[in-house]
């Protein structure tokens, strides 16, 4: 130990940078510079002992560089949410298709925005763990821990409400073990309606995408600390598509840039050994070069309803919301016209309706049916016997709970039935257990569960049976001209099921039967305002 070395300093500048140098260590830590690449039993990551987590003080340490330094991470600016997994899995929770506004990272971490805060949420083995890199003007630790803590609802005990749920369903029981902690979260009413209008006839990735668009347009930027600088976003890993000539020259171009990028700053770190001294840490990010994901983008908080005002349905065609454009527009101008305002109007859904009341309420603006209002009753205003019935709901139900339904056509009375019949077996919080039935449906989470657990795929029905059901009057389907206007549209969106439709040898590219019992069934069961127009007189 040199006793001629000055102490540690305190400047908060230089915390920051030593966290900075820490989260460089654990990609690759340099000595001098000289790459190195130490065992696994050198990188000490943050080590998490229960009983020596405390709010807002989490005890740890992580390595940094060459010199042994090391940080705790609370000058990383971890902080403790005091949650342990069974009652919070982010895993399980956040892109479980409830929100629409979480990015995971290359690291394994989770990066959101909560109102006007950025967040980042960390799975720890024992707790949650946070920080948050903005946040609105006067806000606090308290403050922050608080609104964290109720957009998770974490005044809800999932522990023992799981309990009585494994008691009365054996479905229940037998995927506890496998998906702890997934619970619902309390979000901001307006923010989940209008990411449910964007919901309808969608899936998860394009979701995200609208919503992302409609912050990026009419929300207001955030800007978070430097603690972000260098994050990146997971990367999906899918079968890729062969590129398109352009795209393959892009991507050329891309990895010319960056060839160039490393080999100067290869050259640089070069010119520098005649004169750094071999024990002088310096970090050079050669990882933060081959790191795989994409850069984390640009934070907005989600549109208020007032900012909403100014999008017209133009605008929102334009940027690829397709049909959902009037009905994203006409619910901003319904709610504004609500005595009180939008907020006061939802508060008061919230705090002083019943459920059924407060969803024959939400299928009054434009756009949303019974699942979308229901999604936005269970997701946000705390009704927890609320369950939505989509594709894989209306799929366990026949299996586990309703067989007596199974050929049936999804209708809002059938919905109806199926809600009333989860609710009966699970209680008032039938919303919270469903959700965990829903999770095991997913294709990521079914495919890890063993086989005994899966729900077996619906046996697929014949051309001709589908073609009986087409006929039917009771199912509404779309007209061929309210189709045509629908397909034109999401073709014009790259929506998957536009794209199956150009398959057809129509000149106007309708779908096939088929395809078109899909649609109609979506839209039925989301109550689509195009599908209730095709009712027969």
């Amino acid at each position: 130990h040199d006793d001629t070395a000055p102490p540690k300093s305190k400047n908060p500048r230089d915390a920051c940078m030593r966290a900075v140098i820490a989260r460089l260590g654990n990609l690759g830590p340099l000595r001098g510079t000289q790459r190195v690449f130490p065992s696994r039993s050198n990188r000490r990551r943050i080590t998490m002992r229960a009983d020596e987590i405390q709010q807002g003080d989490l005890v740890g340490e992580v390595a940094l560089v060459g010199d042994g330094t090391t940080a705790s991470p609370t000058e990383l600016g971890w902080i403790s949410l005091g949650t342990s997994p069974t009652e919070l899995c982010l895993a399980n929770t956040l892109p479980t298709g409830q929100t629409f506004r979480w990015r995971k990272t290359s690291c394994g971490d989770w990066v959101g925005v909560i109102g006007e805060r950025v967040v980042s949420l960390r799975q720890a083995p024992t707790d949650v763990l946070y920080r948050v890199h903005c946040g609105p003007h006067g806000s606090t630790q308290s403050t922050d821990h608080d609104a964290i803590a109720e957009y998770f609802n974490l005044a809800v005990n999932l522990s023992d409400l799981s309990q009585q749920w494994a008691a009365a369903d054996v479905r229940f029981r037998n995927l506890q073990p496998y998906l702890p902690g997934c619970r619902m979260l309390r979000q901001d009413p307006s923010e989940c309606l209008f990411s449910f209008i964007c919901s309808s006839n969608n899936h998860i990735s394009r979701i995200h995408g609208m919503v992302e668009r409609l912050c990026a347009g009419y929300g207001t930027e955030l800007f978070p600390d430097g603690r972000l600088g260098g994050v990146l976003k997971a990367v999906p890993v899918n079968k890729k598509k062969e590129a398109t000539p352009q795209k393959k020259q892009r991507d050329a171009d891309a990895v010319g840039a960056e060839t160039a990028e490393k080999e100067s700053l290869e050259a640089r770190v070069s010119a520098t050994k005649a004169v750094a001294p071999p024990a002088t840490p310096s970090v050079v990010a050669f990882d933060l070069l081959q790191a795989p994901g994409e850069p984390l983008g640009t934070f907005y908080s989600f549109p208020t309803v007032t900012q909403l005002l100014g999008a017209t349905e133009e605008q929102l065609r334009a940027m690829g919301f397709g049909y959902r454009a009037k009905f994203i527009a006409g619910t901003a101008a319904a709610l504004s016209e609500k005595e009180g305002g939008a907020d006061s109007y939802l508060r008061n859904l919230r705090d002083h309706v019943l459920y059924r009341d407060a969803q024959v309420a939400l299928t009054e603006l434009p756009g949303v049916g019974p699942k979308v209002a229901a999604c936005a009753c269970l997701f946000s205003l705390d009704k927890h016997q609320a369950v939505p019935v989509d594709t894989h709901v209306w799929q366990l139900a026949v299996e586990h709970y309703l067989p007596s339904l199974e050929g049936k056509t999804l209708t809002p009375k059938i919905m109806e039935k199926v809600e009333d019949t989860i609710v009966g077996v699970f209680g008032e919080y039938a919303g919270w257990a469903h959700n965990t039935l829903f999770v095991a449906e997913l294709a990521h989470v079914r495919a890890a569960l063993p086989e005994k657990l899966r729900t077996p795929p619906r046996a697929k029905t014949s051309k001709e049976e589908k073609k009986d059901t087409m006929k039917s009057p009771a199912n509404k389907f779309l007209s061929e001209e309210q189709l045509e206007v629908v397909v034109k549209e999401e073709s014009a969106m790259g929506s998957p099921v536009a794209k199956k439709s150009k398959k057809g040898k129509s000149e106007n590219k309708f779908l096939s039967e088929e395809e078109l019992e899909v649609v109609v069934k979506a839209e039925s069961a989301m109550g689509s305002p195009v599908a209730k127009k095709s009712k027969p007189n």
